[in-house]
């Protein structure tokens, strides 16, 4: 290295042992005169390389980038308006980029390890919640199938396949590598206890693949992941009193209630249900979103003309359907709260946090005019949230003797 002008610093250098053992000792190592110092793990041409080649630590690496990656890239993709699906996966293709850096290396490692598949699922979740238009309590399996991204943990294992084929001579075409990836997926979405309302609607991942609508809207994502202004779904979450329906007598508010049972929506779903002759049911939304198979389609011309016209109609008549009710029930949400008439339940106990710092204000507060101040800031937030003032103020203010006096500034 001298020869050739080069110089190592060695102040820089560090050095990683490799090894299978539980305990071993670290060899002081010394390159002139000054000490290496050996670490667990080190990053050499962009992958971490940990003692026991694991590459848990260069999955978390890559996580976290890609997540800041995704909340940077997520500021051009609102949910209403944006981009179309196309351009948000080609932004989000970013994020694909750092996730598979090096997969061939730590794919056959990383397939076996389930820290990293959910380390990676969790990163991989972040963007396909953007490009998708999901709320962000949806799950990262159904936030994938929507936003048509594969697992990263099967990708990075279908291009470890192909690197060994070409090594090797054997011919592995793009489509082969596809249906091992949709059959991969197909057997982790059976398996899964997540995304239940959108796995029932939805069975069959290699029909969605090839033949389903290449990007889903706003509403349509509400409906297919039963999440958002559904009573059931705010009731869950402390957001409302009752799970449910607010324009008919039954007992639960959901998708399958608002999309294909509840009278009030009887109109919506006219057009529809005379197409199809018969109500629309949730076992019917793959047909409806789905083009047939083509292995299923007649060999005559205009017979498979027919059945694809019909088909893309009543797509066009299901997609409308759910734009109507979807978008009127959130008009008839945001009248609701406007006016008073509903409201929503603040549980203290799952603002915790929030009620501590509030307490300790009133403790350090000696001034009665500040204290008028902070309980009429109070007392506003506490009327919005349509929360009795009284029980706030005690759940609040336990064993505080401020309670009385913050009653009467509140009206308790």
């Amino acid at each position: 290295m001298s020869a050739n002008g080069l110089r190592l610093a060695p102040e820089k250098s560090e050095c990683v042992v490799l090894t299978n053992k539980y305990r071993y000792r670290e060899p002081n190592l010394y390159v002139q005169g000054c000490q290496v110092p050996v670490k667990k793990a080190i990053r050499y041409l962009g992958v971490q390389l940990d003692t026991r080649l694991s590459f848990v630590d260069h999955v978390r690496s890559v996580t976290d980038g890609s997540r800041k990656a995704t909340t940077a890239l997520g500021r051009l993709m609102p949910n209403i308006g944006g981009p179309s699906q196309s351009k948000r996966h080609l932004l989000m293709s970013v994020v694909h980029s750092r996730l598979l850096y090096g997969a061939v290396i730590w794919s056959e490692q990383v397939s076996g390890n389930q820290e990293c598949r959910n380390l990676l699922l969790q990163a991989q979740r972040h963007a396909a919640l953007k490009v998708a238009r999901c709320y962000r309590t949806v799950s990262d399996m159904a936030a994938l199938l929507l936003a048509r991204m594969s697992p990263a943990f099967l990708l990075a294992s279908s291009r470890k396949r192909i690197a060994v084929a070409r090594r090797t001579g054997v011919i592995f075409t793009k489509q082969a590598v596809e249906t091992e990836i949709i059959q991969g997926w197909q057997a982790l979405w059976e398996s899964t206890p997540k995304a239940a309302w959108t796995k029932r609607l939805i069975p069959d991942l290699s029909r969605w693949w090839y033949h389903g609508p290449r990007q889903v809207s706003f509403h349509m994502a509400q409906t297919l992941t039963n999440h958002r202004c559904f009573q059931k779904y705010l009731w869950t979450r402390d957001r409302a009193y009752s799970p449910a329906c607010s324009h008919c007598p039954a007992k639960v508010n959901n998708a399958e209630h608002t999309i294909f049972a509840c009278v009030f929506w009887s109109e919506q779903r006219r057009d529809l249900a005379l197409s199809l002759g018969r109500p629309v049911r949730p076992e019917d939304v793959q047909d409806l979103l789905c083009d047939p198979s083509t292995a299923k389609l007649p060999t005559d011309y205009h017979q498979r003309g027919r059945i694809l016209s019909c088909s893309r109609r009543r797509r066009e008549m299901f997609v409308k359907m759910v734009e109507r009710i979807m978008g009127r029930k959130e008009e008839l949400e945001r009248a609701a709260v406007g006016s008073g008439s509903v409201t929503y339940n603040v549980n203290p106990l799952s603002r915790f946090s929030f009620f501590v710092f509030l307490r300790n204000v009133f403790n350090r507060i000696s001034v009665e005019n500040d204290l008028a101040l902070v309980v009429v800031v109070t007392a506003e937030a506490v009327s919005r949230a349509k929360v009795e003032s009284s029980g706030v103020v005690k759940d609040i203010f336990w064993g505080n003797p401020a309670p009385s006096k913050i009653q009467r500034w509140v009206g308790g």
